[in-house]
């Protein structure tokens, strides 16, 4: 599963990434998340008339139908997002880009009681975008957006700390992804396929990270 990553961008490194086109009064000042943690509100983007928006969701995927007391799912496993309930409308209808500079993932040692987290990154860096599907708010019910994650089987790195790793889009299929006149699953499915090891770099990082309490640059930093 992914359940914690970075997203440490500004607004305006985000716009020029992902193509924002509207822009929505009250996100310009996006602060550094190194620690960003289930239930939380998070960017994403979506497609908009034509174009792109960062809009706010919160991490957790709660369509109107599902009750209250059902735990919001934090990840759709790509192998059956097209099938499940859960899902199969949002991979239709409402699929979004994550944005992220990285991810935690952990790592059982032999011979020790806590997990070692790893920090998983592109290995030149910047930013990139998970693949996410999410809700619509519903103003009248006062029902936030809502989002999740796609997970795919991992790439020989991650499958050495993890059995399942986030889908990291290909840039040149994040059109695809958020295209909305796109609404044949056969159609996007193709996307949802782990990025090569090659292209990503990880290490391990201070058990800090284990509590959502904890934020900051440090998180990130490599320990032996």
């Amino acid at each position: 599963m992914c359940g914690r990553y970075t997203q440490t961008a500004a607004f305006d490194e985000l716009a020029l990434r992902f193509g924002i086109t509207v822009e929505d009064t009250g996100l310009e000042d996006l602060p550094p998340r190194y620690n960003v943690a289930p239930s939380q509100s998070v960017p994403i983007v979506v497609a908009h008339n034509g174009g792109r928006q960062l809009v706010m969701a919160k991490w957790g995927f709660h369509p109107v139908w599902m009750k209250t007391s059902t735990p919001a799912p934090l990840n759709a496993r790509a192998e059956t997002v097209a099938t499940s309930r859960m899902f199969q409308v949002a991979v239709r209808r409402h699929r979004c880009l994550v944005p992220a500079d990285g991810f935690y993932e952990w790592k059982r040692v032999p011979g020790q009681r806590r997990k070692q987290p790893y920090y998983l990154r592109l290995k030149c860096g910047g930013l990139f975008a998970f693949a996410g599907l999410y809700t619509l708010a519903d103003a009248q019910a006062g029902a936030p957006a809502t989002c999740t994650i796609v997970t795919t089987t991992p790439n020989d790195l991650v499958a050495s700390i993890h059995n399942r790793m986030p889908v990291i889009l290909d840039p040149d299929e994040e059109d695809r992804w958020t295209d909305a006149r796109v609404t044949d699953p056969a159609a996007v499915l193709s996307c949802l396929r782990p990025l090569p090891a090659g292209r990503m770099e990880g290490y391990p990082v201070p058990t800090l990270v284990s509590s959502p309490g904890n934020e900051g640059p440090r998180l990130v930093q490599p320990v032996s």
